[in-house]
């Protein structure tokens, strides 16, 4: 579902320098990074704000958000199709032949900072709302509440959605530098 949406919209934030290998490499470590219980618990840090004041119940919202992202978040940032899965992340990169060399920093930030900002497009948000009403991510975890299920999901995926897409800033850098070892 992400892939040819995460592919189009990383064709312009392509870079000469960035291989396939290194691409890959990035994003099966933001994979497991951003789906690992600390990644998950950072996101509900940084959404909780935004998602919880629009929520009509607070204290619910507050004690359910966790779990209810966690939820969201596995699937979201799985390394086999979610958002920073290599087969989506560097579709773009992977379908030619390239140079192994080390990635500059400066390439490692553009294709984060390309697919962070992508989250913020509101056609991508209503297509990851639309695939987990239309899978059995209510339906499974949540029989007896699928309406409150529903809300939810078109409430939390968007503003999460929104608010990760403005948090490059935040991590990016540091990720590349810290995490991947890219060369300035």
């Amino acid at each position: 579902m992400y892939k040819l949406l995460v592919a189009l919209a990383l064709v312009g934030f392509s870079s000469a320098e960035l291989s396939c290998e290194d691409c890959s490499m990035i994003g099966t470590m933001l994979s497991a990074d951003a789906s690992s219980k600390e990644g998950i618990h950072s996101q509900v840090e940084l959404i909780r704000e935004p998602v919880c004041s629009q929520y009509p119940d607070r204290p619910t919202c507050e004690k359910e958000l966790p779990q209810f992202w966690e939820y969201i978040a596995t699937g979201l940032f799985n390394a086999e199709e979610g958002w920073f899965a290599p087969s989506n992340l560097c579709m773009d990169l992977c379908v030619k032949k390239t140079i192994l060399k080390t990635p500059t920093c400066e390439d490692c930030a553009n294709r984060l900072y390309g697919s962070v900002a992508y989250m913020a497009d509101g056609d991508i948000q209503a297509d990851a709302v639309e695939s987990y009403v239309n899978s059995e991510f209510c339906s499974g975890l949540y029989p007896d509440n699928m309406e409150d299920c529903v809300a939810a999901l078109e409430l939390v995926i968007p503003t999460a959605m929104t608010t990760l897409a403005g948090s490059g800033d935040m991590w990016i850098a540091d990720y590349c530098t810290e995490n991947v070892g890219c060369s300035a």
